[in-house]
């Protein structure tokens, strides 16, 4: 599992999956695109057979097929003249295009007709495990490992293709992908598959289900944290972005179950609509403060942990945890509801999900002997945010300090919330933070590399001086990626050392390891 108490290392790339992503098969038939996608119409041919697929037309070559989709990069449908330059075996597309005698197919929607294609080419690796698809604003990656660990202690072979990393069920270290990219889904899912998982959980993403990754997968249980607003640069409005979100409900199979977290009103109506659509689908709901199959309450609870006791319908179980805020036991009660789908006893979800620990990057606490306490978190939403700081200011006593690095700043404002205010990124963020916070700092993502400039250096005396008046009441919230998503000292991607690297440094320099040096004999004689 990639927890942070078990990983120090960062999701790595796995060179079997980071080249050739076109699906292709190990056996050298192909596969015919009649039988993938039958309401489809074949021009200058009766059927294509496709030994690989790309939506990109310098990656093909002979005997693939060429998906013209429209994407963030472009109109696909105006590349085709590229693709057959590169000798592709047939072309898919929505619209006619010239194709100068290469077989064409048209289909309403190319983009599905990539990730089915795509998945055919890996054997449908989907078929072989039960996919467990967990989506929602905040919530996924603590839930979507919480699963895996619940499962795992029920004994079952558990992969997980999640923001934090891809982990099959013969790994020990998660491995960073694209999911978003349909080849790279379906490449993984067979992974998956070849190492023996019997479940695969799924954290799935807005862009994923925008580039119709799940097409063709038959669901064996959906999960839907929470529906909020995020991500309104890639959707534009809120209602776009709850369509999409909504749009996993097709991929949940025949015999599925939808899993849902109804403290939310969007998913509360959501499960109506679901209801009324699907008459028979078994569902399993959870919340706090409004009845549900699964319920939870506080027991005890402090910026060192809680303890709650989580009921269901098959009895109640204490649970204590190092992480304090309310969010993380809603995700806590949706990962049991996922072991009670699949008969996993309340007493082994208890262990599983106390024997997790904290999730890298998501509420990861920082001890280094200091006074007060320290949490990094790298939120993907504003609704994440809130929830954390709501939480965080109920439990501290004296002061709750933010520090966030500007891109996680920019991340969380998004393109089309910025083009609404005459604000900064960072100004905006301030002054939402405001309202929980006593002090929000923003400070430079470059503040520690060779270039660093003065402003650079006065971002860090700001750092020294805020945390040198921190005392045993107060709590600091560290926004940026943590120590273990980092992959070491400084970020390999682009020179920097990260924002929680220089908090930890300093704690560290400020609280150094207390040393025990053997007592002289003399001093060993007064102490007898």
């Amino acid at each position: 599992m990639f927890f942070a108490d078990t990983f120090g290392g960062s999701p790595v790339f796995d060179d079997r999956l980071s080249g050739d992503h076109s699906g292709r098969k190990k056996t050298s038939r192909g596969v015919r695109l009649s039988q993938i996608l039958p309401d489809s119409r074949f021009i200058a041919c009766d059927d294509i057979i496709a030994m690989g697929c790309h939506d990109d037309p310098a990656r093909c070559g002979p005997g693939d097929v060429f998906v013209a989709r429209l994407t963030a990069h472009g109109d696909g449908h105006e590349e085709v003249a590229r693709a057959i330059a590169r000798g592709v075996s047939g072309i898919v597309a929505e619209r006619m295009v010239p194709t100068f005698g290469t077989p064409l197919c048209l289909i309403a929607d190319s983009g599905s007709a990539l990730t089915r294609i795509a998945h055919a080419l890996a054997g449908n690796p989907a078929t072989a495990m039960r996919v467990i698809a967990i989506t929602g604003t905040s919530g996924k990656t603590t839930t979507a490992w919480l699963t895996a660990a619940v499962l795992s202690e029920a004994g079952l072979r558990v992969g997980v293709l999640s923001d934090l990393g891809c982990l099959a069920a013969d790994s020990t270290e998660p491995l960073a992908a694209d999911l978003a990219q349909p080849l790279v889904l379906a490449a993984w899912l067979g992974q998956l598959a070849a190492s023996g998982c019997t479940h695969a959980v799924v954290e799935v993403s807005s862009r994923m289900l925008a580039e119709r990754a799940l097409a063709g997968i038959a669901c064996d249980t959906v999960v839907v944290t929470n529906l909020s607003t995020a991500h309104l640069d890639l959707h534009s409005t809120k209602k776009s972005y709850h369509t999409i979100k909504s749009s996993i409900l097709e991929s949940l199979g025949e015999n599925g179950c939808l899993i849902a977290g109804v403290d939310d009103k969007h998913v509360q109506r959501l499960c109506q609509r679901n209801g009324a659509a699907r008459p028979g689908c078994a569902m399993i709901t959870a919340g706090l403060s409004v009845t549900a199959d699964l319920s939870a309450s506080p027991i005890e609870r402090s910026l060192y942990g809680q303890t709650f006791l989580l009921r269901a319908s098959g009895g109640m179980v204490p649970i204590a945890v190092t992480t304090p805020v309310a969010s993380f036991v809603r995700n806590a009660m949706l990962a049991a509801a996922i072991g009670l789908r699949y008969r996993v006893p309340m007493e082994r979800i208890a262990r599983g999900i106390e024997a997790a620990g904290s999730v890298a990057g998501r509420m990861e606490r920082l001890d280094r002997g200091q006074e007060f306490s320290v949490f990094l978190d790298q939120p993907t939403s504003n609704h994440a945010l809130r929830s954390t700081l709501c939480s965080l200011r109920k439990l501290t006593q004296g002061r709750l300090i933010l520090i966030a690095d500007e891109q996680q700043t920019v991340a969380l404002s998004g393109d089309a919330q910025r083009q609404r205010s005459n604000l900064s990124a960072d100004k905006q963020f301030a002054f939402r933070a405001s309202r929980w916070c006593d002090e929000c700092l923003v400070v430079s993502s470059g503040m520690l590399k060779d270039d660093a400039d003065a402003q650079d250096v006065a971002d860090y005396a700001r750092i020294d001086r805020l945390l040198s008046s921190l005392n045993q009441y107060d709590c600091l919230l560290v926004l940026g990626k943590s120590l273990s998503a980092a992959g070491g000292p400084t970020d390999p991607l682009d020179g920097i050392l990260p924002l929680a690297a220089v908090i930890d440094g300093w704690l560290q320099l400020a609280h150094p390891p207390q040393c025990a040096f053997p007592q002289r004999s003399s001093e060993r004689r007064r102490a007898a």
